[in-house]
């Protein structure tokens, strides 16, 4: 009763008003995308100020022109203030997009910085039978049938990435290894792979776009294997965790060619 008392006093006599607020659009910065693939982003942002107004929704537009607005593709990922990164698998490949993040209060709509980028390729060959792989040897046995595909998560010294395939075949020695260094150790994603060296840099560089390539086989007559080098490149289809591995003409050292594709379900 005191402070209304005081303020109606201090209103009498003062005349005071207070006006002139002036409230805003949300304050929003975009991420930069990262781990671009041929169907795939990471994209993200955060809300940083709701400009006097509740902000009531934020999340990411993308367009192939280059002011996306809310009027183009929108994904809506909260409301008031907060920040978000994740993988958007909803793009086309060969594709160049721009996309920014954005927020919405009753002033108007905010937006953070517009960011440009291109999908990668699909695979540039379909191979008919999967789990079967051409060497591109001239050995007699110079294809593998292959029965099965394990998953593992390497965690020991001489396995660099943290998401290994390794296939076997009841009727080969041979075995075909792919490493790859995923987030969360999360199976790698639909696009194309390069060969790195270098096991990953790391825990800095994990990224769904780099992996490892091997052949072993000790087998009577073989060739004994081969590591493919940096910049190799073979290709990663990924539909709904059934993830399908494939080369075309994909050299391994200078003693083997794939051409096929295998399959883990």
């Amino acid at each position: 009763m005191r402070n209304i008392l005081l303020v109606f006093i201090l209103t009498l006599f003062c005349n005071c008003v207070i006006e002139n607020i002036d409230y805003l659009t949300p304050i929003v910065i975009s991420d930069e995308p990262q781990n671009v693939l041929s169907n795939s982003a990471v994209l993200g942002g955060a809300v940083l100020g709701e400009g006097g107004k509740e902000v009531v929704e934020y999340g990411i537009v993308w367009s192939t022109h280059d002011t996306p607005t809310i009027n183009d593709n929108k994904i809506i990922k909260g409301s008031r203030l907060g920040s978000f990164s994740e993988t958007y698998s909803v793009f086309n490949p060969s594709t160049t997009y721009h996309y920014r993040a954005y927020g919405i209060n009753s002033i108007g709509v905010g937006y953070g910085k517009t960011y440009k980028f291109s999908t990668g390729v699909d695979a540039p060959c379909d191979p008919i039978t999967d789990n079967y792989i051409d060497l591109g040897t001239n050995l007699i046995n110079n294809s593998i049938s292959i029965s099965s595909v394990d998953l593992s998560y390497p965690n020991w010294a001489f396995d660099e990435g943290n998401v290994e395939f390794e296939t076997s075949s009841f009727s080969s020695t041979a075995r075909i290894t792919v490493q790859f260094n995923e987030v969360n150790k999360n199976l790698p994603l639909t696009g194309e792979y390069t060969v790195v060296t270098d096991p990953f840099g790391n825990d800095n560089n994990l990224s769904t776009g780099e992996a490892q390539l091997y052949i072993t086989d000790f087998g009577f007559g073989s060739l004994g294997g081969a590591t493919a080098v940096a910049g190799t490149k073979f290709y990663v289809e990924n539909e709904n965790n059934s993830v399908t591995i494939i080369f075309c003409d994909t050299p391994i050292g200078d003693k083997y060619v794939f051409n096929g594709k295998f399959s883990y379900e």
